[in-house]
């Protein structure tokens, strides 16, 4: 018998009772769909999982989709993006290490956005007994009910462009600036244009309906939106900048304090989630990264 732990009023649950190495029967498995569909976020501590057993379990929820990123894909198992900050012996990242800087949802610029994603800490880097690299979501879904009529009615019919070449190219900038400051040096180049014309930017409602929840959801992101299509580039930039701020009002957020052995995962359309980067060498991270397609929407 599983149990449902609730971490906040808005979103997040732990589910303890569940050893996800092991083959789930129907029962088990219905009910973390259910957590999963009514808190957005969930996770399991004490979790021992190969990559074998978390392709397995990923796959409980659907297709499973490579990320983009071929350079990070773990070697034999291209479903899992390796993130991590620890350094081979030509001094290169093992893995991503700076995915996640701005909000965002996981492939929101394909028109299967991700189902879900799931997340394996292997190691988490701890200082003074304090885990740091929380990783924080803010529940789109609550974010669009608490709109007033006016806004809803504002936004109902406008759409937004999602566009992968335009946050790599903001993401890198950010490095950029971040290293001229004499901060972390961080090395994620712009992928080629091959690899960018597999992800063209695409034109996407603003207001989402969950494919299985049936909730409304917005649909903006300060990492992959680039501007809303009906608007002037100023119209656009204001309403923009108000659904931010209203996104990640407090009341919507939980934020995950990691420990090694977690499996976490969340709904890429109830939530949003941005990383955080309050660690460097000598404290290592090293995730595995799953993500499942959704259906197609757009």
């Amino acid at each position: 018998m599983i149990e449902v732990i609730k971490q906040t009023p808005c979103l997040g649950a732990e589910i303890r009772g569940v050893d996800l190495a092991a083959r789930l029967d129907a029962t088990t498995f219905d009910a973390i769909l259910r957590a999963f569909d009514d808190h957005g976020v969930i996770f399991f501590r004490g979790q021992n999982l190969n990559p074998a057993a978390q392709i397995a379990f990923s796959r409980r929820f659907g297709d499973l989709e490579p990320h983009v990123r071929v350079e990070h894909r773990l070697a034999d198992y291209p479903e899992i993006l390796v993130l991590s900050n620890i350094l081979d012996a030509s001094g290169r990242a093992i893995g991503a290490q700076d995915a996640g800087r701005m909000w965002h949802s996981d492939e929101s610029y394909k028109r299967a956005p991700a189902r879900a994603t799931m997340l394996y800490s292997i190691e988490v880097p701890v200082d003074n007994g304090v885990p740091k690299g929380n990783t924080c979501f803010a529940n789109v879904a609550a974010a669009y009910d608490a709109l007033s009529p006016a806004v809803k009615a504002k936004i109902e019919h406008l759409t937004n462009v999602h566009s992968y070449a335009d946050y790599r190219r903001r993401n890198r900038a950010a490095q950029l600036a971040e290293q001229a400051q004499g901060k972390r040096a961080v090395e994620e180049h712009m992928p080629d244009a091959e690899r960018l014309q597999t992800v063209p930017d695409i034109d996407v409602p603003i207001v989402r309906v969950h494919p299985f929840t049936g909730r409304k959801c917005l649909f903006v992101n300060e990492a992959h939106t680039s501007r809303i299509t009906q608007l002037t580039a100023e119209e656009s930039t204001e309403l923009l900048r108000a659904l931010y701020e209203h996104i990640v009002r407090p009341d919507f957020l939980y934020s995950h304090a990691w420990q090694a052995g977690d499996l976490l995962m969340w709904d890429n359309c109830t939530v949003q989630h941005r990383a955080t980067f309050d660690y460097e060498l000598p404290l290592r991270r090293l995730m595995h990264r799953t993500t499942v397609r959704g259906p197609e929407m757009f």
